[in-house]
This record gives C-alpha cells, structure tokens and sequence, in this order.
C-alpha cells in the first residue's frame, strides 16, 4: 500500500509540473466487459467455511481524464465500474438461495501512458501502468446465509494494460485491455486479476 501511495503522489506531483498555460485534457467515456479470473478466497459463516468463486463477466463502464500532449508521455487517472454480477459460492449446505452472492467492482486509479508513435497517426499503441483502489459491494437475497461475513472490501492494486488510439478524422477513440493486479480481499484467496476490455471516445 505504502508503494502504490508514493508511486501515486509522484504521478500527481509530475502533473503539475506544466504551466496552467500548457495544461490540456481530454475525457474518455469507455464502455466494454469486466471479467475475473481468479477465485475470491473463502469466508467463515455459521454454516462452516465457504468457497467464493471467481465473479462472472458483466458489462462495464469507465471515465478517464487525460493530459492530452504530442509527447510520448501522458497522466490519467481513470474510473471503471463493473456491473451487478453473480459470484458463485460452494461448501457443505449451500444450496437454493442460501448461498446467493452477486458483486459489483468499483476501481479508480492513476497511471502513465506510454506512446511510442508520434501524434496524428492512425492508430497509435500505448502501454499503461499505475495503481490504486478497488473497491467490492456484495450483495445478498433475504434467504442468504452469507450477510455476517462480508463488508464492503476495499484493496489497493497495481493496473497495467494495453491499447491503442485510433483517428477516423471526424470521430477519435482508443480500445484499451487493462488487468487490475492486487491481493484478494477475502482470507486465502489467490492474487486477484480483474479485467476491463473497453471502447472509448476521445472528447477534447
């Protein structure tokens, strides 16, 4: 954590290094999918210990502000949200609605971008790196048995990711892949990868 809030206020504290004058930004709408790959860990209830799976793929939804420049460097900092998605939950007992689970995923972070190509090209690649929160909402049904065992989970992650920008002349855009890395908010559970594949458009 102590990392990821160092590497954070050194990306904010390069940001302001340009005059007011040179500041430019551009917002990016993204819309696209979320998808987990890796199972959440397990939970004590009063029912014994439960298996939590992996969350399954919902749409999701995403709002960058970037520091638009022709060098090969820029600052973001991004919201994603991953829509209501159920969580699959195993162990002795949980059938019906007993062991009902859904999430959603909230993650804001920073980052630099790297462009290799100069500005006006067609398609232009980049690669992301950064960090940040993520956040979990879970969510249960009245006949659940899982309520006393989870809160609202936060953990600080790294983000790394591909994509590229793309020029059509009247209408400018980027397709971005960036995996979400941290540890899992439950007890035993693996390092958690948390994908956003998104279409954006470039206003600004």
């Amino acid at each position: 954590m102590t990392r990821i809030t160092s590497f954070l206020a050194s990306l904010f504290l390069c940001a302001l290094l340009p005059s007011a004058a040179e500041a430019q930004f551009r917002i990016i709408p993204q819309v696209g999918l979320y998808a987990s790959v890796s199972d959440l860990g397990t939970v004590e209830t009063t029912d014994g210990v439960r298996n939590v799976g992996e969350q399954e793929t919902s749409l999701a939804y995403g709002l960058t502000l970037e520091s638009a420049s022709d060098s090969p460097l820029s600052l973001r900092v991004t919201g994603l949200y991953g829509s209501d998605s159920e969580v699959p939950v195993g162990g002795i007992g949980c059938t019906g609605s007993t062991c009902d689970l859904r999430s959603t995923l909230l993650v804001v972070s920073a980052g630099a971008v790297f462009r290799p190509l100069p500005a006006g090209s067609p398609l232009r690649p980049y690669a992301l790196v950064g960090g940040g929160l993520k956040r979990y909402d879970f969510e249960f049904s009245s006949e659940s048995t899982l309520d006393d065992a989870f809160g609202d989970e936060s953990v600080a992650t790294w983000v790394l990711g591909l994509g590229f920008d793309w020029d059509l002349g009247i209408l400018n855009g980027n397709f971005e892949l960036a995996d979400y890395i941290s540890d899992s908010a439950l007890k035993d559970g693996d390092r958690q990868h948390d994908f956003f594949l998104t279409v954006g458009i470039i206003l600004g």
